[in-house]
């Protein structure tokens, strides 16, 4: 994407994706519990990712990746696997502590570091 998205909103876009793989069908009560945060809070971000093109959702209906929103979920929850491959394969981190880090991790790392990570643990996966 040409707009650098908030790490809020890629956490949405990653738990959309997340739940939708999982169950099939998503709605705003399954991601204010996944995400840990309000149901208002979930709509009011729904609002934005519809304006930018990257969710549908009907009132009270299901919530659904747009094709845009579906290829930049997947970019976003690759990054998030990478770093959690990185940290708890290659560097024995905990899972626990992998998964949490990966997410912080991944909304600041910069695009060249996270390009060797992977190429890293791509390499790391063959031996």
């Amino acid at each position: 994407m040409d707009n650098k998205l908030s790490e809020s909103i890629e956490n949405y876009l990653e738990t959309i994706l997340v739940l939708k793989t999982e169950s099939g069908v998503v709605r705003v009560k399954e991601i204010s519990k996944k995400s840990g945060v309000s149901m208002p809070s979930v709509h009011t971000a729904l609002h934005l990712l519809e304006d930018i093109g990257l969710v549908s959702h009907e009132r009270y209906g299901y919530v659904d990746l747009t094709k845009k929103g579906l290829a930049e979920a997947r970019r976003i929850y690759a990054r998030h696997i990478s770093l959690v491959e990185f940290l708890h394969e290659v560097l024995g981190i905990p899972s626990a502590i992998s998964e949490r880090d990966a997410c912080r991790m991944e909304h600041v790392i910069s695009s060249e570091t996270l390009k060797r990570i992977m190429t890293f643990v791509q390499k790391h996966k063959k031996v």
